[in-house]
């Protein structure tokens, strides 16, 4: 969603297309729908009979031979059993609606994650933060619209008063025409009108609550910079709260048009009360219908109320459902920029090799052209260059997390296009320079890498990055909490941490993006022959900028103004 103008307009199409995403959910939706349907057919009843009753009652007790006639037990049991039977339904449609729709919305942020998993790193930083939060949140929970507070009542609301039309009818006829036109008009024509009603401000209130969201994420992540810079906290500040009133706004919009329908679809079923006790009383008055039915008839008309009262705002909303389904399916359609194939071959061996290899990005020139190297497996090579030089992107290439515009990178013999992913990921891993630290154990955070690490080999690559002696100062050690983003952490156990992360991989090749960066030189020097020892036989890439970093390797590669050049002497 862009920061101007609206989300795109979205049909009701799109909300049919989630049917494939029901799954398994189906059983729990339609036993919530029938459900449901009973619910609404007992309280109607309930209405009926205790209208009936109460003026079959009256009309017995006009003289004393029809009050000693008159049997109330019968009416009275079925006014406490549809009492109950109203009561437990209504809970087991909360429980039975809830499920499903709980369910459906694990399936739908299953779904949405596997298709954003596939999206290449420079694909998903097209996104703010905030809006691929608002993805997985408030899009997904916007969809709890579809089926939980439209689907499931309109689709009740039709069975009902369709089965209310047609016991009406059996009486007679005429007295199924209020119901059939209320039905008509408040079901088809409110609907459609609350469509057109709720198309821009359901879209104006998802955009509003997003660049919300968006501008409270930038308070949050920008707090250490806004302590320190006034003028610009006052600005953010002044951002956010215009986000908050621009959808503020956009909500008394929807709350005002909502009880303008909802005060319509009020006088619609007043205007079938009135109807039906009309045509009631001449029925009566034909001798074809028996007096406590005069009573009974009108509140089972007004009893439709419960059932149709709710989809004003449901309706209102369908435009901002259909806008986020919209948005959803615009996200996981997109096409990964690093398609990889399902089974692909073992790659035979980890010798590295670029191939006329030429890279840039959108519509920049390229970072490099033509660029042709080779790394034998084992050998560790320090990438040495400028910053921006395009290092980075090298090393995001080799570990296929984009793929070049030209030329190819083999391993062991194979193009990296053949591979399929678990495959590569098992034989190459990356240490990023952003690589996140997670919200959870120090240990949750290195078993990332291997699930079924134990506790020493854990120690052990903490010490190859020299944060075991400080991890074993802390009361909990492995178990201490790490806040997300490595908040409880200072810059230097952030990257040391992420970098025993892909050391406790054991990829054949391992690419370290300037690991050592804020270390002084006597610590670099000191994590560059730990790893070295740990990585021994194996491939290693250690990028920097600094000279002296690369003296410690035999073997240097230079990448300046899109060439690379290699050594194998200390410069």
């Amino acid at each position: 969603m862009s920061e101007r103008g609206l989300s795109p307009v979205a049909g009701p199409r799109e909300l049919l297309r989630l049917r494939s995403l029901f799954g398994s959910e189906r059983p729990w939706m339609l036993a919530g729908f029938a459900v449901a349907c009973a619910t609404l057919v007992a309280g109607l009843a309930l209405l009926g009979l205790s209208g009936g009753f109460l003026a079959a009652a009256a009309i017995a007790g006009l003289t004393p031979a029809t009050a000693l006639a008159f049997n109330f037990f019968p009416p009275a049991a079925g006014v406490r059993f549809l009492a109950i039977a109203r009561t437990a339904g209504r809970w087991g449609e909360r429980v039975l609606t809830h499920e499903a729709t709980l369910r459906l919305l694990a399936r739908l942020r299953s779904w949405l994650y596997r298709g954003v998993a596939e999206l290449s790193p420079r694909q998903l930083g097209r996104y703010h933060g905030a809006d691929l939060l608002n993805h997985l949140t408030r899009d997904i929970d916007a969809l709890d619209n579809l089926y939980l507070r439209f689907g499931v009542p309109y689709l009740a609301a039709w069975t009902v008063l369709s089965m209310l039309a047609v016991s009406m009818a059996w009486w007679s006829p005429v007295l199924s025409l209020p119901v059939v036109a209320l039905m008509m008009v408040s079901l088809l024509v409110l609907p459609w009108l609350a469509w057109g009603l709720g198309g821009d401000s359901a879209r104006r209130a998802v955009e509003a609550r997003s660049r919300l969201r968006r501008r409270l994420l930038d308070c949050h992540d920008g707090a250490d910079d806004f302590s320190l810079h006034d003028a610009a906290w006052r600005h953010q500040r002044e951002v956010t709260l215009a986000a908050h009133r621009e959808l503020l706004a956009a909500q008394r919009v929807q709350q005002r048009r909502a009880a303008v329908l909802r005060a319509m679809t009020g006088a619609l079923v007043g205007l079938a009360v009135w109807a039906v006790l009309v045509l009631a009383a001449g029925v009566f008055a034909a001798g074809a219908l028996p007096a406590p039915w005069l009573a009974a008839l009108p509140l089972l008309l007004l009893g439709t109320a419960e059932a149709l009262l709710p989809l004003s705002a449901a309706s209102l909303e369908l435009p901002g459902t259909a806008a986020a389904a919209a948005r959803l399916r615009a996200l996981v359609s997109q096409s990964p920029a690093t398609g990889f194939v399902a089974q692909g071959p073992m790659p035979g061996g980890f010798d590295l090799r670029l191939e006329n290899l030429s890279h840039g990005h959108g519509d920049q020139p390229d970072l490099f052209v033509g660029l042709d190297a080779a790394l034998p497996a084992g050998r560790h090579v320090a990438l040495l260059g400028p910053s921006g030089g395009g290092k980075s992107t090298l090393l995001s290439l080799i570990a296929r997390l984009e793929d070049p515009r030209s030329g190819r990178i083999l391993l062991g013999a194979r193009p990296l296009a053949e591979l399929d992913e678990t495959t590569l990921r098992a034989s190459v891993a990356l240490l990023a320079q952003d690589a996140w630290v997670f919200s959870g154990t120090l240990a949750d955070n290195l078993r990332v890498a291997a699930p079924d690490a134990e506790d020493e080999t854990m120690w052990s690559v903490l010490r190859c990055v020299g944060l075991a002696d400080t991890v074993s100062q802390w009361p909990e050690g492995l178990a201490t909490w790490v806040d997300e983003g490595g908040g409880s952490l200072s810059g230097g156990q952030q990257r040391r941490l992420a970098l025993a992360r892909v050391l406790l991989r054991e990829a054949p090749v391992t690419l370290l993006d300037e690991p050592a960066e804020g270390l002084d030189a006597a610590a670099e020097a000191a994590l560059v022959r730990a790893v070295r020892r740990r990585l021994a036989g194996r491939t290693l890439v250690w990028v920097t900028h600094r000279p002296e970093t690369a003296r410690a390797f035999e073997h240097v590669l230079r990448l300046e103004s899109g060439r690379l050049c290699e050594t194998t002497a200390h410069p």
